[in-house]
């Protein structure tokens, strides 16, 4: 059933190359764009899922485990998710070799979703927009391979790394075909009391304008043009700095190294909070050497566990959120494999961790 389910994936990633040649320029408009959503309403269950790195089996492994994917019997992934709502969280780029891989199996739930009442989203983290802006240093030579397929690239020409390299930038840059894909991505997405995004949200994102950080990181990825004829450019709030929504890693901290900064990560999650009526904040991003884990009194969870074997190979943990209980209040479960005790979970790999994330 693996090797049928890799087959289907190359299907699909066969039907990507129609119409790709590496030698075009990026085109400057998106055909079929969706605007991403900012809010949305659901009286269904909420699954979050953090960080992938083009891992693919750990995607599906989450997905399983969140209790909105089987396969069938040639493989393929189908919905069994009803009206829940799965929010990815962002970097599903980078560090493994099944990057398209893993936003085929994303697209494919969500068109299933879709008609069961649910969906599948996926946030642009700080790995779409490193891609989007040309640097591909976290990539690894599986991804350029697999970029190269998808553009085209067989026999001699998929062998050269100057082409690999170009058909990556071809399918990037943008107004690039995947460009033109993540761009109908939402950088923060915020779901009944529930606000999502990469690496946090700030009170100054939230009075500059959420939906417009969103429409404002889609058109630069779209490569859409600006009133004066210019190319859009990247928002710096939600992309350009180590406040960035993107790179925020201020309520990422598995232990805040003093009391201080504890404080001031959770007061300004509170004015965050505050200023959007919402409960909770869910990030990845950061990631958790002991799994998933919440602070400030439960207002902020951190998703990203390292699961990509790019980064620690840990084991997946979802998190499920339902609808309001009597009280008014989200009900959130952390999820794990229910087969692997806790204290068996592999130990992740401290040295290469810090190799990827000087902490």
């Amino acid at each position: 059933m693996f090797l049928q389910g890799r087959l289907w994936r190359a299907q699909q990633l066969s039907q990507l190359i129609v119409g790709s040649k590496v030698e075009n320029e990026p085109s400057t408009t998106c055909a079929e764009f969706r605007p991403p959503p900012t809010f949305l309403q659901t009286s269904g269950r909420i699954i979050a899922i953090g960080d992938i790195h083009g891992d693919v089996q750990k995607a599906i492994t989450s997905l399983k485990l969140g209790g909105v994917l089987v396969e069938d019997s040639c493989g393929r992934p189908v919905w069994c998710g009803g009206n829940t709502i799965v929010v990815q969280l962002g970097d599903v780029l980078d560090r493994g070799d099944s990057e398209i891989g893993a936003i085929i199996l994303l697209r494919e739930l969500d068109r299933q979703a879709r008609l069961q009442g649910g969906a599948v989203y996926m946030l642009n983290g700080n790995h779409e927009s490193l891609n989007v802006a040309g640097n591909f240093r976290y990539v690894t030579p599986g991804g350029f391979r697999e970029s190269g397929l998808v553009a085209g690239l067989r026999g001699e020409a998929l062998e050269s790394v100057e082409k690999r390299l170009r058909a990556r930038l071809h399918l990037y840059s943008p107004g690039g075909r995947l460009a033109c894909e993540l761009a109908k991505n939402p950088t923060v997405l915020i779901i009944n009391d529930t606000v999502f995004a990469h690496g946090g949200v700030l009170p100054n994102h939230v009075k500059y304008g959420l939906e417009r950080l969103n429409a404002e990181v889609a058109a630069w990825m779209r490569g859409a043009h600006m009133p004066d004829g210019t190319k859009s450019r990247p928002p710096y709030l939600a992309m350009g700095g180590p406040d960035s929504i993107m790179w925020n890693r201020q309520f990422g901290h598995e232990r805040f190294p003093t009391l201080q900064q504890r404080f001031h990560a959770c007061r300004d999650l509170d004015g965050t909070l505050r200023l959007l009526g919402a409960r909770q904040l869910i990030v990845g991003h950061t990631p958790q050497t002991n799994g998933a884990n919440c602070e400030c009194n439960g207002r902020v969870w951190r998703m990203d566990v390292g699961m990509s074997k790019g980064v620690l190979d840990a084991a997946p943990q979802v998190l499920e959120i339902e609808p309001e209980d009597a009280s008014g209040k989200s009900i959130i479960r952390l999820l794990c494999p229910p087969s692997v005790p806790r204290m068996l979970l592999p130990a992740p790999n401290l040295a290469q961790l810090r190799t990827h994330y000087p902490l």
